[in-house]
């Protein structure tokens, strides 16, 4: 009779610690949500009746404000940990506060942050702002999203098919040291809208286009598929301090793409602070 109460005990603890196990998991994503929730509905510095989401889904902690420029908020990632990340201040805007087109509002668009279009070659990140109640009744509460992604590997962000010239133009985004320039933004839209196909050349130009701080060069360009591309940057005319980099936005273009689409994959690299590739295939 003792060893059969002894193996019942030990019968319900290997249960109860598979029972623990088993629900460990979802414990702790109620703490996560218990948590996001709590600086929802507690913090003082909350728009009374306005909650604010992250351009990755997850929950604003605090009002969406401006920092140097961009809007961005804190917010608990997946892990518990208190991240600052991109917001808009009203909807239907982006990060940078800059309206939303009529046709282009806030929305993810089958990728895993939310997006919009500003003009037609133009888009910025964007966070969706929604009513207390609204967000209550449609569940948005408990989404949780990771901002954990591999933002080394290249990721097409755009595609423009022109029908008409029986083209599809293809723009992906990748990581690369790029400085934030945002102080030269005003500087490094007229740079852009100078830009024409005629600076484009074989060899490593500097200097194409140049203001007070800011020049467009051209890096050199490489064949690729029985194509040649070109490297184009824009950069700060300073001279290169060691693990500093001086370039502002960089673009791979195939030859032959149109003017307004070089222009396009400058203003992406310059917002975005990553590297825009270009490619056009035919059909």
């Amino acid at each position: 009779m003792v060893f059969h109460a002894t193996d019942q005990r030990l019968h319900f603890s290997q249960q109860k610690c598979f029972s623990i196990g088993q629900t460990l998991k979802e414990r702790m994503e109620h703490l996560r949500t218990a948590l996001v929730l709590f600086f929802l509905l507690c913090s003082p510095w909350l728009s009374a009746g306005t909650t604010f989401l992250t351009h990755l889904g997850t929950l604003c902690i605090d009002d969406c404000k401006p920092d140097d420029g961009e809007y961005k908020c804190k917010t608990i990632d997946k892990d518990g940990r208190s991240q600052t990340m991109y917001c808009s201040p009203q909807e239907n805007m982006d990060y940078w506060g800059r309206q939303c087109r009529a046709d282009s509002m806030c929305g993810k668009y089958g990728e895993d942050y939310c997006w919009c279009r500003i003009s037609i070659f133009s888009w910025g990140y964007c966070g969706l702002v929604k009513d207390d109640k609204m967000l209550t009744e449609s569940g948005a509460g408990t989404h949780i999203t990771s901002p954990h992604r591999n933002k080394r590997a290249p990721e097409e962000i755009d595609a423009v098919d022109e029908e008409g010239n029986r083209i599809k133009i293809t723009f992906s985004a990748e990581k690369a040291p790029i400085t934030n320039g945002k102080k030269w933004k005003d500087e490094a839209d007229d740079l852009i809208d100078k830009w024409n196909n005629g600076y484009l050349v074989d060899q490593a130009r500097s200097k194409r286009i140049k203001s007070d701080n800011l020049r467009i060069d051209m890096q050199g360009s490489f064949k690729r598929n029985n194509q040649r591309y070109y490297n184009l940057q824009i950069q700060i005319n300073a001279k290169r301090k060691k693990g500093e980099s001086t370039t502002v936005a960089q673009i791979i273009i195939p030859d032959g793409v149109p003017v307004p689409y070089v222009q396009r994959a400058f203003q992406d690299s310059f917002n975005l602070q990553a590297k825009i590739s270009v490619e056009v295939e035919k059909y």
